[in-house]
């Protein structure tokens, strides 16, 4: 059961005691610790890296991303399990990540700018330096978990068929290689498993009024993708379905461990437990409805055998919303997902989380 250490303030002058304070409720909170790096990819390091070179050798990335691991590996706690996700999609699902280098999400530079104009996530550098970096991570970061792609069936929601054909060869070619080299490794990618249902999302433009090839569509995705991933992994935010101001369907859970027979586990999830309103839509949240959902969740992950659920903001961030003068559109939406709220205090959904963390395992 974990959480990611996303930190709740920004503020320069507070931040360290902030990151330290997550690090430290995840020590009682957790027993495992979910390292989302979605900051974007080293692509021309990562072409360049020898895999041959020692693993004492000089790090083959900035000080950028060196410090930034380094600070992970210090903070996780020994007794956790820790969970590494990183993906060669973008944050907006719909192409190829971004550059990482000195900084974060930098323009993509040569020959990269162009695989990514042109939608090619199957080109022979690309699927390179997307393998060396995968290596890589798991050499530096040690992880008991490594996702390699990110709630991947949404590029088939917001691109075509033949940019979603090019991502699975490349999924493919990381995936068995990196299997070949680390064989006890759970590698695996994770879904959206709403898209694949009747009611919960509308069709993108590419399906406008099919709902059923749509999901005939997601299907086939999913089925394509998990032929080369260890676990059928769950991103799970009902809140952002049809369903954002009344009660998810009770067959829900039902429903969505019926996609699939593989090992399952819920990569992330969230449900909001205030009111909101983004995008003109009202959003309704209330600290009984997301304990709810928190009780639904759990006992379905123990009654069918789930390996990991994860949690993914741990205390609401509006502070951090504050000191960027306020948090609109997407930021918005999982502001007040925390199971502490944004001073700090827990809500109902925190003594059900933990009534389960400190039940005994057998």
């Amino acid at each position: 059961m974990g959480f990611t250490p996303f930190p709740y303030d920004a503020d320069p002058a507070t931040i360290l005691q902030v990151v330290d304070d997550v690090y430290a409720r995840l020590g009682t909170d957790a027993d495992m610790v979910l390292h989302h790096l979605e900051e974007g990819i080293p692509w021309n390091a990562a072409l360049a890296d020898d895999l041959l070179t020692p693993a004492s050798a000089a790090f083959p990335y900035t000080d950028h991303i060196k410090t930034d691991w380094d600070f992970r590996n210090s903070k996780t706690p020994a007794t956790h399990k820790k969970y590494i996700a990183v993906t060669p999609i973008n944050l907006a699902r719909d192409a190829l990540a971004p550059w990482r280098d000195t900084a974060n999400e930098q323009p993509l530079q040569a020959p990269f700018d162009a695989h990514a104009a042109n939608g090619d996530l199957d080109a022979p550098d690309v699927k390179t330096a997307y393998l060396n970096y995968c290596l890589r991570v798991i050499e530096y970061l040690d992880p008991d978990y490594l996702a390699i792609g990110i709630e991947v069936n949404l590029l088939r929601r917001l691109t075509d068929a033949a940019t979603w054909a090019k991502y699975l060869e490349l999924h493919e070619h990381v995936y068995t290689r990196l299997k070949a080299r680390h064989p006890d490794l759970p590698i695996f990618v994770s879904v959206v498993p709403v898209e694949m249902l009747d009611g919960y999302v509308d069709p993108p433009a590419e399906f406008a009024g099919d709902t059923a090839g749509y999901r005939a569509a997601q299907l086939a995705a999913l089925d394509a993708v998990l032929d080369f991933s260890d676990y059928y992994a769950i991103s799970l935010y009902p809140f952002l379905t049809a369903y954002f101001a009344s009660d998810f369907p009770a067959d829900m859970f039902d429903r969505i461990l019926a996609l699939s027979d593989k090992p399952t586990v819920i990569a992330e999830t969230g449900m909001i437990a205030e009111n909101m309103t983004v995008f003109s839509i009202a959003f309704e949240g209330s600290p009984g409805r997301q304990d709810d959902y928190v009780q639904s969740m759990l006992a379905t992950a123990d009654e069918n055998g789930l390996l990991f659920v994860n949690w993914f903001v741990l205390q609401d961030y509006d502070l951090l919303c504050d000191f960027f003068g306020g948090c609109v559109g997407t930021d918005t939406l999982w502001r007040d997902t925390g199971v502490y709220d944004g001073n700090g205090n827990t809500r109902p959904s925190y003594a059900t989380w933990k009534a389960y963390l400190e039940r005994p395992f057998r």
